[in-house]
């Protein structure tokens, strides 16, 4: 029995198939067809197998920079000076201006604010909420947030959304200047944050102290735990205890450029100076959907540095039976990560096209060689993704072939994919091993950080991850044609995020609301700014300001700006990168 055999034999329980299978002109057309099939496999194996064996040895590269460094910072930790705790509230606080951008973000803002603003260790800081005309429900979450703290300001985008994160965060960079030109305190930089985010308690402090030394500092971000089956939500917890433990770390380290990750980022206010003046008051760029990535290149670029600090703090804290005791623990930022798989896609999509399309098209191939290599590898997934598809299609068809060749020994008449003597079996031998490596990276840097109840899944949800990320490349290849096609501008591509809850918080953390800190009043401030902007919508009742002029808004900004710089005095001078002064003179 043959494969034609069996073809008939499945042909004759379909009326009429069975005579058509006979006919010698068909079987002969046929047994063409998968001749030439099996040769269209085979020479895809050889491409999927060439392209997972240059891409697996770039991760090994990695892999490999990571642990000597890791080896390297051992020996000479002790030679090091890291500022404790105790150091870094001793430190007197630079002034910050938080940026959260929230397009319908009703359900989740509130509860955002008021735990930062609870369990936060550092009182010099002032939070700016953009909201959208057209945007009630998270315009009246933000008023209510204004009423309760009187450090939380509503920072109007002056159009109706959505538009994009990076113009949300040029229209509230805008609000919070004007903010301080009325109160006539000056921010020292700015943060951004968005509005899932729970931001450790000692963060800010964190910032303080490296500002000091960089002038964009990037904490650690990561995902907030999910159930040890969580498929979905589960690879990005993986993905991102990987990146944030070991990619980023190395890239710092042979770059000294880190790409800001849009949250737990603080950017000195010398750089928003500079770009303001450089971009006519707009410093991120409006054309890109990631704009953090975007903002940490420029400034690469621009000569300024950058800093990606990973700070383990030893804190003293108290349980919830009453019991005091020391912990260490990774500051930075944790988030709820889509745990829907249409929404994933949406938000790896949005990704891809930021970083990977129009990275590529607006950034270029720029900087030394060692930095070209970072952008290859912020963009090779546009081919991996769906490399990777083709590899798990073929391995299933080969699996396929081989159980039916095993039950029916006759139909396993076809030649292999690969000659096991080959060059080619070689390399997929290679890639095997590869694969081993991969898991086993993943799995050690999940467990480092989230717990072993973890790893059991690990492989079933790199699997989980390639598929999404095969789904994203397509969206994101498809609305880039249609893009550059029709000249339609690609807008906020909107997931919808949640927030955890205070046990979520505490089950993940123990620091939270019982880090043993010194508590200081926070001063009430003034009311907040540009109320007319939105005055479609009724806002929290607070004291009075003086009438807004007639003028559009971002021309009375700029008007009044200059009115308080000529009574103001100039702060102290500070060296320009050179590539930024050619473009100031």
């Amino acid at each position: 029995m043959d494969w034609f055999s069996l073809l008939e034999a499945a042909a004759g329980l379909v009326g009429g198939l069975g005579d058509w299978f006979t006919d010698p002109v068909t079987r002969e057309s046929l047994g063409e067809a998968v001749r030439i099939y099996w040769t269209v496999l085979s020479w895809a194996t050889v491409y999927a197998a060439l392209v997972i064996f240059v891409s697996s040895i770039d991760d090994t590269f990695l892999d490999l920079y990571y642990w000597v460094l890791t080896a390297q910072n051992l020996v000479l930790r002790p030679f090091r000076r890291i500022p404790s705790v105790e150091k870094l509230r001793a430190m007197p606080e630079k002034r910050l201006a938080i940026l959260i951008p929230a397009w319908q973000e009703a359900d989740v803002i509130a509860r955002m604010v008021d735990h930062t603003i609870q369990e936060l260790d550092y009182t010099a800081y002032d939070i700016f909420i953009g909201v959208y005309p057209n945007d009630a429900d998270t315009i009246r979450e933000a008023d209510a947030l204004v009423a309760r703290h009187g450090n939380v300001y509503r920072a109007n985008v002056g159009h109706p959304g959505p538009t994009s994160k990076a113009d949300c965060l040029n229209w509230i960079i805008q609000n919070a200047i004007a903010r301080e030109l009325q109160t006539g305190r000056r921010y020292d930089a700015f943060v951004m944050h968005d509005s899932e985010d729970v931001i450790h308690p000692l963060s800010f402090k964190v910032m303080n102290a490296w500002l000091d030394r960089a002038d964009m500092v990037q904490l650690p971000v990561l995902s907030m735990p999910r159930a040890w089956n969580a498929l979905v939500a589960g690879h990005y917890m993986d993905e991102f205890a990987e990146w944030h433990t070991k990619d980023l770390v190395v890239r710092s380290h042979m770059t000294a450029q880190v790409p800001s990750a849009g949250v737990a980022t603080a950017l000195s206010r010398r750089v928003i100076d500079l770009l303001n003046a450089e971009r006519e008051n707009l410093p991120f760029n409006t054309d890109s959907l990631t704009e953090d990535y975007d903002i940490g290149h420029r400034l690469y670029e621009a000569g300024f540095k950058s800093a990606f600090v990973r700070y383990f703090a030893r804190v003293r804290l108290t349980t919830p039976k009453g019991r005091r005791r020391t912990r260490v623990e990774l500051v930075c930022t944790r988030e709820f990560f889509p745990d829907a798989m249409t929404v994933s896609v949406k938000q790896k999509s949005r990704w891809m096209l930021g970083i990977s399309y129009m990275g590529w098209r607006q950034l270029g191939w720029v900087g030394p060689l060692v930095h070209r290599y970072f952008l290859y590898r912020d963009r090779k997934a546009i081919w991996t993704a769906p490399t990777g598809m083709l590899a798990y299609f073929i391995t299933l068809q080969w699996a396929l072939y081989w159980l039916v060749s095993a039950a029916i020994p006759e139909a396993g008449g076809l030649p292999p994919l690969i000659d096991p003597k080959s060059w080619v079996w070689s390399i997929v031998l290679i890639n095997f091993w590869f694969l081993v490596n991969r898991l086993v990276h993943r799995m050690i840097f999940t467990g480092i950080t989230h717990g072993f109840k973890y790893l059991v899944m690990v492989p079933v949800r790199m699997v989980v991850g390639n598929y999404i990320g095969f789904l994203a490349a397509a969206r994101a290849n498809r609305r880039w044609i249609v893009h550059r096609v029709t000249g339609v501008a690609i807008t906020w591509d909107k997931t919808m995020h949640s927030y955890p809850s205070p046990e979520e918080i505490r089950r993940t953390q123990s620091s939270f609301a019982s880090h043993e800190r010194p508590v200081a009043a926070r001063p009430a401030l003034p009311e907040t700014l540009t109320a007319g902007l939105a005055a479609s919508v009724p806002a929290a009742p607070r004291p009075a300001l003086p009438a807004p002029s007639q003028t559009p808004f971002i021309f009375d900004l700029d008007r009044r700006a200059g009115a308080l710089m000529e009574r103001a005095p100039a702060p102290p001078p500070m060296p320009v990168p050179a590539r930024i002064a050619e473009t100031l003179s």
